[in-house]
């Protein structure tokens, strides 16, 4: 069995405490899944199990379990189910991702599991998804339910709900009371808006109450490297094109694409800052490209690379590639693990590119020290999850997380109300009170800000 550390000892017994009920939300990097699989190889009675989990993590559950734990597991793949429950029979733990875990439902039933496990429950907040769905149904009736996840709260309190609701229905059985107590309702010609977040303080002793597991690294790591963020003002290209598609944006769109303009001019301002946050990341490129050449000339350590679009992702590729491995929705689930290792293990891989949504889960990328972002995307969590694939146990340097940021430009907004959105975030899960509630509406907040010209 894996040795676990002190204060993932004491979570393990905490997860007693609240007889196996658990949100186990410490940051990324401290060891849940370890803490998880502990629990369940201290109740070798409460089979079967089901671990659910995003596709790429997987193989990761069925490695330690079968590594650290000598724990028996199959993982669930495709939609064709069994015709009997002997699956379960030699494999009493059954690990599954959330996309076909609707198709699974009845079968999984069947079997009566006594644990459930839901890894990165952030991928579960929509209360609508056929996938929230299918885990609130695979959830219904077990006695023993543990939800992971460094980063629950994404965006705004509305999204933790369904979470909640999974875990303690009689403290959270309808969502129209939970909104008008956290999410600042506001009543609109639309309806009900519930994009806000308040009484952070009043959730986060609630939580803490009924079973929310939340350690920081900076309270149980002593010894862990510091990590700091540096922001990096970037100059762009042809700064007359950016103003030109700031100030006359459907006149500008049509110079490239009349039928992409016609189709725009409909939500003008949604589309327009899309197009804006793009025409950012293209124009800097050249600068971008300067910042990491200076870095390997200048350093002898490795760096990773994260960005959104796969434009941008493909061209950053294309100049490194005879140094560099990548990361992306596409890559296959061998090739994740070759990437990574890779990465880790061979001195001549330098760089490590990543888009944000795939590479920010499941993966460690200690052998670097230092990180940037290219392009950081509209959720807070996102980001902390790719810099926290450098920062985490096994890490033994400070880390150094870059910022590549079009000066003057809708980047440097983004920046700023990602910054806003962090602090709810931060006061929810882990009780640092603030006066001031932020408003987690990024779009709004960034076309706002675009049409004063901020």
């Amino acid at each position: 069995m894996i040795h676990l550390r002190k204060f993932q000892r004491k979570d393990v017994k905490r997860i007693e405490k609240f007889n196996g009920r658990v949100l186990l939300a410490s940051e990324m990097g401290l060891g849940k899944t370890a803490v998880a699989l502990s629990y369940l190889y201290n109740h070798p009675t409460l089979r079967p199990a089901v671990i659910v989990t995003p596709a790429c993590l997987k193989w990761v559950w069925e490695s330690q379990a079968s590594e650290h734990y000598n724990l028996q597991t199959v993982i669930l793949s495709g939609r064709k189910k069994p015709k009997s429950g002997g699956l379960f029979l030699q494999n009493p733990i059954m690990i599954i991702n959330y996309d076909i875990l609707s198709s699974w439902i009845p079968y999984l039933k069947s079997l009566n599991p006594r644990v459930i496990i839901g890894d990165e429950v952030q991928a579960i907040k929509s209360r609508k998804a056929q996938r929230s769905k299918a885990m609130k149904e695979l959830c219904k009736g077990v006695e023993h339910v543990l939800m992971l996840s460094g980063t629950p709260l994404v965006n705004r309190h509305a999204e933790l709900f369904h979470v909640l609701n999974i875990l303690w229905p009689k403290e959270f059985p309808h969502f129209f009371p939970f909104a008008h107590s956290y999410c600042a309702p506001r009543m609109t010609p639309w309806g009900w808006d519930f994009r806000r977040s308040s009484n952070s303080h009043i959730l986060h002793s609630k939580l803490k109450e009924l079973g929310m597991i939340r350690r920081l690294k900076k309270d149980v790591l002593k010894d862990l490297p510091s990590k700091t963020r540096i922001i990096v003002p970037i100059d762009i290209q042809n700064r007359l094109e950016y103003e030109k598609a700031k100030h006359d944006f459907i006149n500008w769109l049509s110079m490239k694409d009349p039928a992409k303009a016609k189709r725009a001019s409909k939500a003008q301002e949604l589309v327009k800052l899309g197009y804006l946050i793009r025409l950012s990341s293209e124009l800097k490129m050249k600068s971008v490209f300067e910042w990491i050449d200076n870095f390997l000339e200048s350093e002898d350590g490795k760096l990773g690379l994260f960005m959104c679009h796969r434009k941008i992702v493909e061209m950053v590729y294309e100049r490194y590639k005879k140094i560099s491995v990548m990361l992306t929705g596409a890559t296959s689930e061998r090739g994740r693990k070759e990437a990574v290792q890779n990465f880790q293990k061979n001195d001549k891989i330098r760089i490590f590119i990543g888009n944000i949504r795939a590479a920010g889960v499941g993966i460690d990328l200690w052998a670097a020290n230092t990180m940037a972002f290219i392009e950081t995307g509209l959720v807070p969590a996102d980001v902390l999850q790719c810099e926290d694939r450098f920062h985490r146990i096994g890490q033994t340097k400070n880390v150094a997380c870059y910022y590549l940021v079009a000066k003057d430009t809708v980047e440097e907004k983004l920046c700023r109300i990602l910054q806003q959105k962090q602090k709810v975030i931060t006061n929810t899960l882990d009780g640092k009170l603030r006066r001031k509630q932020s408003k987690l509406d990024v779009y709004s907040q960034l076309i706002r800000l675009i049409g004063k010209g901020d």
